[in-house]
């Protein structure tokens, strides 16, 4: 072979390696650094402390005395800063694949002033007592994924799944009034206390919407009891997360504002182990995915 023919070969070679290697070699001959593509992690995780500024609503059989609670959002924020009502709330779930598991649970209490139908020998009188409701809500579940759609511009999918599990309540209650009738002869003196603890099964649904690249709707709904432990449950919680840019150590933090409310029925049963309420209000969250 001449040597013209020797110096087309190499540089055909040279081109050849050039386009192989992704362009120019860097400073100093050594090529650019390759990279292998890693496949992301089958597992996710979150961890969510959030806030339920929760009213409380409903009626409770304490002792053949009937407790109207009635406690807006604004009623419990102004019995924080009396000192008069305390509460938590957190979420954590755990996703293998297109399977999940979560733990929703929220405590807390309030005290205030309320309705209370009292029965007396001659008829019922409604008075103004002293309610104090304290209660546990705890959901479990354990889920699966129906469909994952990735969409153009968006980090997150587009989610809907399926999920099955348990809620379990815990309600306290305690009335005391004193309330005195002359024209009808009736006095009434009421400290009475009850506490009753249950589970009922439910079924739900989820879903999470990518409303933009750093912005998503998340949803959960779900009824349940069947007679079980509860006439009738029910339940939904909505929010809408920012998913912010500071990621540490692949972390990804949000932070979002919903609305939550829970129902139960538990009409039917003995006087003391009666209630129909519902607790409803807006949620405020940080949360961490990684």
């Amino acid at each position: 072979m001449t040597g013209a023919r020797w110096r087309l070969a190499a540089a055909v070679l040279a081109v050849a390696v050039r386009v192989a290697s992704g362009g120019e070699p860097a400073p100093g001959g050594e090529g650019p650094p390759r990279t292998v593509a890693t496949a992301p992690s089958d597992w996710e995780f979150e961890v969510a402390p959030y806030a339920w500024i929760t009213g409380t609503y409903g009626t409770i059989d304490v002792r053949d005395k009937t407790a109207h609670v009635s406690l807006t959002p604004l009623d419990l924020l102004e019995a924080v800063v009396d000192g008069d009502a305390i509460g938590a709330a957190a979420y954590a779930s755990a996703r293998w694949r297109r399977f999940s598991v979560f733990v929703d649970a929220f405590g807390g209490g309030a005290k205030s002033d309320q309705r209370v139908t009292v029965p007396t020998a001659r008829c019922d009188i409604d008075v103004n007592a002293k309610v104090r409701v304290k209660e546990a809500i705890v959901d479990f579940g354990l889920g699966a994924d129906v469909g994952r759609w990735v969409l153009a511009g968006r980090r997150r999918p587009l989610t809907l799944g399926v999920y099955a599990g348990m809620r379990y309540v815990h309600l306290g209650s305690h009335i005391e009034s004193s309330t005195e009738v002359k024209e009808l002869g009736l006095e009434s003196r009421t400290n009475a206390s009850v506490a009753f603890d249950w589970a009922d099964p439910l079924i739900g649904v989820r879903f999470e919407v990518p409303l933009l690249d750093r912005l998503s709707l998340d949803f959960r709904g779900d009824i349940g009891g069947f007679g079980v432990s509860s006439d009738l449950i029910w339940g939904l919680v909505g929010d809408v997360r920012y998913w912010m840019e500071w990621n540490p150590k692949g972390i990804r933090p949000w932070w979002g504002l919903g609305y939550r409310a829970v129902a139960f029925d538990r009409g039917g049963r003995s006087s003391s182990d009666e209630a129909d309420m519902q607790f409803r209000g807006p949620t405020a969250g940080l949360g961490f995915v990684f």
